[in-house]
């Protein structure tokens, strides 16, 4: 099955309830669910949780002084001299941000010569489904030449096995932190004044999922047990194999973005629209997680904010502490990136304030995993037939379009990391990678 059947058409408000879309109710199941995964003795998540609002507060002071500034910035010219590595420096203010900027990743010229050709593309085809549907401002679009070539750009390969080796796990995890695979996403282009797309504060990745499945609840072990201080948001080994789309959300990820991603194809500045994050990693995750069992929470089933099918809503109602301490990113240019953490509380402006546009193709970092290798051969035939990738709303805009991108249009390594080539084993692969690889191999040629 390419994707389910129960797949509607819609555009990214589909996946959030603060957009418009519905809100599930909740199952009383779910009551259950919360007795049996909190301790038996409130008073240990009640002093965790003391101590965590004590803990952000402190780091909320240094947010609000410094602003955008928090947030660590990289160019691709200290990746390429660094062997490939983020510069140690970096690497623990990104295991503390969850966000950084890594700048010119691709050439500015070349990154503006992308949102022409995209812009074209859209000219010539009247009728592309998007957000809002009045004046889109996120479009439906995937398969435009521009997007494939931007998501297998060597600069930005590099740039995902850079952020893929800030993680770590178990060397006999079937995960290949050294070889990524392609995730084909949609792309936003929003115009001067727009304040329609306004998207509030929340996480991707599931909602309740985190909570209801047992492996990836298990990622958060520490946490639930009160022990937030000893959490480590960068260790990949039970995300593997977690289920964060229990519910068939028409924008869950079935992949496993390590990392989420955009790379910017206009000049985008702090009021233009862009990107806000809680810059901490492991403080807004303990909060989130363990709010919901607090004692003085446990007689409802909600898990405030989460919703089956939606994504993970953080609010100033239930998550006051998360949503004082976010801010914008930094000013970025032409071909620059912005990427954060899979557990990252993030938002966007409510406004596009500048004169001109503000553009993002959005392409995460997916590392090789049999839940992403799975997913890549049925995105690789939906891509093959011009139909819109299996996550997304089942639109298939460009189905019948002629000027799409096409297999016959990949380079090779455009083809290997689509899935429709093998990847080669290489001497000195753990135990875990070529697992990783050989079931990669073996899922693409199927």
């Amino acid at each position: 099955m390419i994707r389910s059947a129960n797949k509607a058409k819609g555009n990214i408000s589909s996946v959030f309830a603060h957009l418009g879309a519905s809100k599930p109710e909740i199952d009383p199941r779910f009551f259950e669910l919360k007795k049996q995964i909190a301790p038996k003795n409130p008073d240990i998540l009640r002093k965790a949780f003391d101590r965590l609002l004590n803990t952000m507060e402190k780091e909320t002071l240094e947010i609000r002084q410094r602003g955008s500034a928090v947030i660590p910035e990289v160019t691709m010219e200290e990746i390429q001299s660094n062997g490939g590595r983020l510069p140690d420096k970096i690497i623990s203010e990104v295991k503390k941000r969850g966000t950084v900027v890594i700048r010119n990743i691709v050439d500015r010229t070349l990154a503006a010569e992308y949102k022409s050709s995209i812009q074209d593309y859209i000219h010539r085809h009247p009728g592309i489904a998007g957000f809002p549907e009045d004046n889109p401002q996120v479009w439906e679009v995937y398969w435009s030449q521009a997007q494939i070539q931007a998501r297998s750009h060597p600069n930005f390969t590099a740039t995902t096995l850079a952020l893929n080796n800030i993680w770590h796990g178990d060397s006999k995890a079937p995960i290949n932190l050294n070889s990524n695979l392609v995730y084909c996403d949609r792309l936003r282009i929003r115009q001067p004044g727009d304040g329609k797309f306004n998207l509030a504060g929340h996480i991707d990745g599931g909602s309740l999922e985190r909570w209801e499945d047992p492996e990836y609840r298990r990622c958060y072990t520490k946490i639930l047990q009160g022990k937030w201080e000893e959490y480590d948001p960068f260790d990949v080994t039970h995300r593997i194999e977690a289920n964060m789309d229990l519910y068939d959300a028409p924008g869950g990820c079935s992949m496993f973005r390590i990392f989420q991603g955009w790379l910017a194809i206009s000049k985008i500045q702090t009021g233009g629209g862009t990107l806000r994050v809680c810059p901490l990693v492991k403080e807004p995750t303990a909060y989130f997680m363990m709010k919901p069992l607090l004692e003085e929470n446990m007689s409802t089933s909600e898990f405030m904010g989460a919703w089956p099918g939606r994504c993970q809503d953080i609010t100033t109602e239930d998550h006051p502490h998360i949503v004082d301490s976010m801010v914008s990113v930094p000013d970025v240019d032409c071909g620059d990136g912005v990427f954060w953490h899979c557990d990252t509380v993030h938002a966007v402006e409510p406004y596009q304030n500048m004169t001109t546009d503000s553009s993002v193709l959005y392409i995460p970092s997916t590392p090789m995993c049999p839940r992403s290798s799975e997913y890549l051969k049925r995105q690789r035939i939906t891509f093959e037939r011009g139909m819109t990738p299996p996550d997304f709303p089942a639109n298939d805009c460009e189905k019948h379009f002629n000027d799409r991108a096409t297999p016959s249009d990949l380079t090779k390594e455009q083809k290997l990391g689509m899935g429709f080539t093998p990847f080669p084993e290489t001497k000195g692969m753990t135990e875990g990678q070529l697992e990783a690889i050989r079931e990669h191999n073996r899922i693409i040629s199927e």
